[in-house]
C-alpha cells in the first residue's frame, strides 16, 4: 500500500492478509487508509506477488478503470441457515458473461459453499463466476472477510465486475487411474460406499503397507497420506469436471468426509500425483493460458486463486514457490496477484460455472472492456 501514488485514485481496493491482522489494530488501520473506497478484505495463509510466494504477509490489488469498467458489490451472512435461499440470492447477484465478471469470497464451509453453487448452477450456463474460501493457519481455521469494514460471517460477497471480460485455465495436476465408481451410497460431505462397496475397502487398499489403518484416518494423517490421491468427478458428459481432497474417516458412521459436497450416484476415478505431476501441469496450463492470452487479448491483470492442500504437498517437498515462479516464467509481462483458499471456484474445463475445487489452482485474466 505504500507504493500507490498520491494521485492515484483506485475504484476498489481487494486486500488479502493474515487472519490475525483481522484481531489487532492493523484492520482499524488498514480500513481508515482505504475508506471510503469499495474494498474487501480476505484472510489468507499466503499472497501471491508474481512470481513469489509470501506466508504471513499482507497482499492485494488496487484497480482504476480507465474506460467502461465499474465494479459493485453484494453480500450476505449466515448462508449456510438456508442453502435454497442463499442458491437464490446468489442467482440474483450475478452478472451475466456478456456485462462482465463475477468473483465470490466466502467465509463458511466448503460443504455450504459447494451446495450453494450447486443449487444455483442447475442450468445457468452465460456466467463467468471465479473465487474462493477464505484462508487461515488458526489452529480452529476461522476465516474473515469484511465489505467496506464491516465483518461477513459465515457469508459470502460477491464482486461484479462490470464491462470486465475474462479468461481462465484450472490446474489439478493429478493423474486418473483405474476404474470408474458410481458414488452409491453418500450423503452431504461424506462417501459410504462406492459400487455398493464400503469405502472403507477401498481406503485398506489405498493403506496397504502404510502402517496405517483406516480408523486412523484423523485430518492429520489424511492429509499427510490421502491429499495425495483426490477423488476426481466426473460431468454427465464423461469428463473429469472437478476434483475434492478428503478430511478424515469417520468411524462412527463408516464415511469418508471431504471438502465439500458429494452427491449420491455421481461418477468418480482415483487421482494420482505428487510435486512433480502438479509442476508438470502447472508448466501446461501457463503455457496454455499465454496462448488464450494471444486469442482474446493481454489482460490488464492476473489473479492466481490457489489451494492451501496443493500448497501443503509442494511444501512437504520443498517446492512450494515453484507454481508462482513457473507462472512467472510464461506470463511475466502481466501483473499477478492472487493467494491460497481452502477452496476453489471456476468454471470446468469445458466451461460449464460454478465447479468447486480442491487442491487447484486458477489462472484468471481481466480484461476492461
Amino acid at each position: 500500500m505504500e507504493n500507490i501514488k498520491d494521485d492515484f485514485k483506485p475504484d476498489f481496493f481487494m486486500i488479502y492478509m493474515p487472519y490475525n491482522y483481522f484481531e489487532d489494530e492493523s484492520y482499524k488501520l488498514i480500513n481508515k487508509v482505504i475508506h471510503p473506497v469499495e474494498n474487501v478484505i480476505i484472510s489468507t495463509v499466503a499472497t501471491v506477488k508474481n512470481d513469489r510466494l509470501v506466508y504471513n504477509s499482507i497482499g492485494g490489488v488496487a484497480l482504476r478503470f480507465e474506460r467502461n469498467g465499474k465494479v459493485s458489490l453484494k453480500n450476505k451472512n449466515h448462508i449456510s441457515k438456508n442453502i435454497k435461499n442463499s442458491a437464490s440470492f446468489l442467482k440474483n447477484s450475478l452478472i451475466p458473461e456478456s456485462f462482465g465478471t463475477n468473483l465470490i469470497f466466502s467465509t463458511s464451509s466448503n460443504l455450504s459453499v459447494h451446495s450453494i453453487l450447486n443449487s444455483t448452477f442447475t442450468k445457468q450456463k452465460d456466467v463467468r463466476l471465479y473465487g474462493g474460501v477464505a484462508s487461515s493457519d488458526a489452529e480452529d481455521f476461522r476465516t474473515y472477510i469484511s465489505h467496506n469494514g464491516k465483518l461477513i460471517k459465515d457469508g459470502f460477497v460477491v464482486i461484479n465486475l462490470h464491462d470486465i471480460y475474462s479468461f481462465n485455465t484450472v490446474s489439478m495436476g493429478f493423474i486418473p487411474i483405474g476404474t470408474t465408481y458410481t458414488l452409491t451410497k453418500a450423503k452431504g460431505n461424506k462417501i459410504y460406499s462406492l459400487d455398493d462397496i464400503p469405502i472403507s475397502y477401498l481406503l485398506n487398499n489405498l493403506l496397504n503397507n502404510t502402517g496405517i489403518s483406516v480408523n486412523q484416518l484423523d485430518p492429520v494423517k489424511t492429509s499427510q497420506i490421502m491429499w495425495e490421491f483426490p477423488f476426481l468427478f466426473m460431468d454427465e458428459d464423461g469428463y473429469i469436471s472437478y476434483m475434492l481432497v478428503p478430511i478424515m474417516y469417520d468411524n462412527n458412521d463408516g464415511g469418508f468426509a471431504f471438502y465439500g459436497q458429494v452427491i449420491q450416484g455421481s461418477k468418480i476415478k482415483l487421482g494420482v500425483g505428487d510435486s512433480e505431476d502438479i509442476l508438470i501441469d502447472v508448466g501446461l496450463r501457463a503455457g496454455e493460458f499465454k496462448q488464450i492470452c494471444k486469442i482474446n487479448g493481454h489482460p490488464d491483470l492476473i489473479i492466481n486463486i490457489t489451494c492451501t492442500a496443493r500448497n501443503y504437498v509442494l511444501l512437504s517437498d520443498r517446492k512450494e514457490e515453484e507454481e508462482q515462479k513457473i507462472y512467472y516464467r510464461y506470463l511475466k509481462e502481466i501483473p499477478i496477484t492472487g493467494f491460497l483458499t481452502f477452496g476453489e471456484i471456476a468454471p470446468d474445463r469445458m466451461g460449464k460455472p460454478g465447479k468447486f475445487y480442491n487442491e487447484t489452482s486458477i489462472l484468471i485474466g481481466l480484461v476492461e472492456g
